[in-house]
């Protein structure tokens, strides 16, 4: 049964919910006030003398208008002391917390909600852990306040120190944390002062290493900063140190050797206009960015390509079959077929190069007729293993947009060799692969084909250049693997 005194301390006073926010005992809030309930219950507390009325946290911020459950049971007698009126619609209010009550039964009112409350104060309960606590919670601060603003921090620090009253330090230092309003509920429920020293203690201690972390995340952020920052000076003063010496800056003596050995490369009218497009991008681009070694580097592979060098073809068909014959024993048929082909390039230099595809089992001698073929014609050889290739590109090359992208085995190659008609020999092509990253075979139908080769374009170079005047000669152990459009171009030659 309650006693004369608690129900003399019963009171029923309006009730002003917040969204977000937990008003402790002894503190000040500033709080804007916009609900049609909540103006109403302002306006009915100023209407008293005292001015008073209860605040409490809900559970949901959502709710527009909760009822009983939707709040907190302990919430906070307050006193208005200061009220502005920027609008109709809101209400600014400076509220002091007066002391901790809990919420009986939320009264019936129609305009705004009225609670009957009773007081809850913390136990005076004094002990050695109470003050140790108190101790540590004041280290605490003084860390947090250093970490936070580290000029004024001492006479804060000093400020917290002479606090005497443990329960008015927790309450003001959680309140200038930034914690969620269930933590702070809790401690406004706390049962006993050590409960919210410790929960005061925990969170401060939370709140402390996320500053210790964001401290240092700065700092390294600014000593970065401050290292790229004495880079560029030491650049910008190496430059003029440059100037004065009549030394050519790095990036510019680059440039300029590019665009020398542009004017030397005898290029095509199209591929030149694209060279002179990707050097202006160059010279606008500071060394340091990421497309600068990639329109470097694709600028140094199109001038080593050759575009116009070309090997003048040896074709004495007797000096072609004294090689033939030194190189491979046997093999009449062949060796015919063969000096039949390079007679008909001889009489018809214009002509199309046969597309020729040595057939039969390992050993017997493919790739090095393909060498023959080279070294009776004059031509330089190339040698390219097409086993187990799964992926297009690597035939077509990766586009430029790519990180680490590279041309393809075809353009790579005559860049070794330096000429643009040299002897292709495309090993292994029935054992060509297919999955979900392409099928090279259709690749080779471009490549070997002189009615679309003439005008090849890379992924990577996205330029034509002529593979018509190469030579190619696959080499297979079996027919039935290559796709049937493939073997149409190729003329067939079996060794046995």
């Amino acid at each position: 049964m309650k006693t004369v005194a608690e129900f003399e301390n019963i009171k029923v006073l309006p009730l002003l919910p917040l969204k977000n926010s937990v008003l402790f005992p002894n503190l000040l809030m500033p709080l804007s006030v916009g609900r049609p309930s909540s103006r109403a219950a302002v306006e009915a507390a100023l209407q008293t003398e005292e001015k008073e009325l209860i605040v409490v946290a809900q559970r949901d911020p959502s709710v527009e208008v909760p009822d009983q459950s939707q709040l907190y049971s302990v919430a906070t007698r307050a006193v208005i002391k200061q009220v502005s009126r920027p609008s109709e619609e809101q209400v600014e209010l400076i509220v002091v917390g007066v002391e901790r009550v809990v919420i009986l039964k939320l009264e019936p009112s129609e305009a705004y909600l009225k609670a009957r409350v009773r007081p809850f104060p913390l136990p005076e309960d004094k002990s050695t852990e109470i003050e140790a606590l108190q101790r540590a919670l004041v280290d605490l601060a003084s860390k947090a306040i250093a970490l936070a603003q580290p000029e004024g921090s001492g006479e804060l620090t000093r400020l917290l120190a002479s606090a005497e009253d443990p329960v008015r330090l927790a309450y003001l230092l959680t309140s200038m944390m930034s914690i969620d309003v269930q933590k702070e509920q809790s401690l406004l429920e706390a049962a006993s002062r050590a409960d919210l020293l410790r929960l005061a203690h925990s969170y401060l201690a939370h709140e402390v290493q996320v500053l210790e972390l964001r401290r240092k995340i700065a700092s390294e952020a600014q000593s970065e900063m401050s290292r790229e920052q004495r880079e560029y000076l030491l650049r910008q003063q190496l430059r003029a140190i440059q100037q004065e010496l009549g030394e050519k800056n790095p990036e510019r003596a680059e440039i300029e050797m590019l665009r020398e050995r542009v004017e030397k490369a005898d290029l095509p009218e199209d591929v030149l206009k694209e060279v002179e497009r990707e050097l202006s991008r160059l010279e606008k681009l500071p060394p340091a960015a990421p497309d600068y070694n990639v329109i470097r580097t694709y600028l140094e592979f199109v001038l080593e390509l050759p575009w116009r060098v070309s090997v003048e073809d040896r074709l004495e068909i007797a000096t072609a079959r004294q090689v033939l014959d030194e190189d491979h024993y046997d093999l009449e048929e062949v060796k015919e077929r063969i000096l039949e082909h390079l007679a008909v390039i001889k009489l018809n230099p214009k002509a199309k190069a046969p597309i020729l595809c040595l057939v039969g089992p390992p050993g017997v001698g493919k790739t090095s007729l393909g060498q023959s073929i080279a070294r009776a014609m004059g031509r330089r050889f190339e040698r390219l293993s097409l086993g187990g290739l799964h992926d297009e590109a690597e035939l077509r090359g990766h586009r430029r947009t790519y990180i680490g992208a590279m041309p393809g085995r075809i353009l790579q190659a005559i860049r070794r060799v330096g000429s643009n008609n040299p002897v292709l020999m495309l090993d292994e092509v029935d054992k060509l692969g297919r999955d979900f990253r392409g099928d090279p075979a259709a690749a080779l139908l471009e490549i070997l084909d002189p009615e679309q080769n003439r005008s090849f374009r890379d992924n990577y170079l996205d330029l034509p250049f002529d593979l018509s005047r190469v030579m190619f000669i696959t080499t297979a152990n079996a027919l039935d693997t290559i796709p049937q459009p493939l073997l149409d171009r190729m003329e067939l030659l079996r060794l046995a």
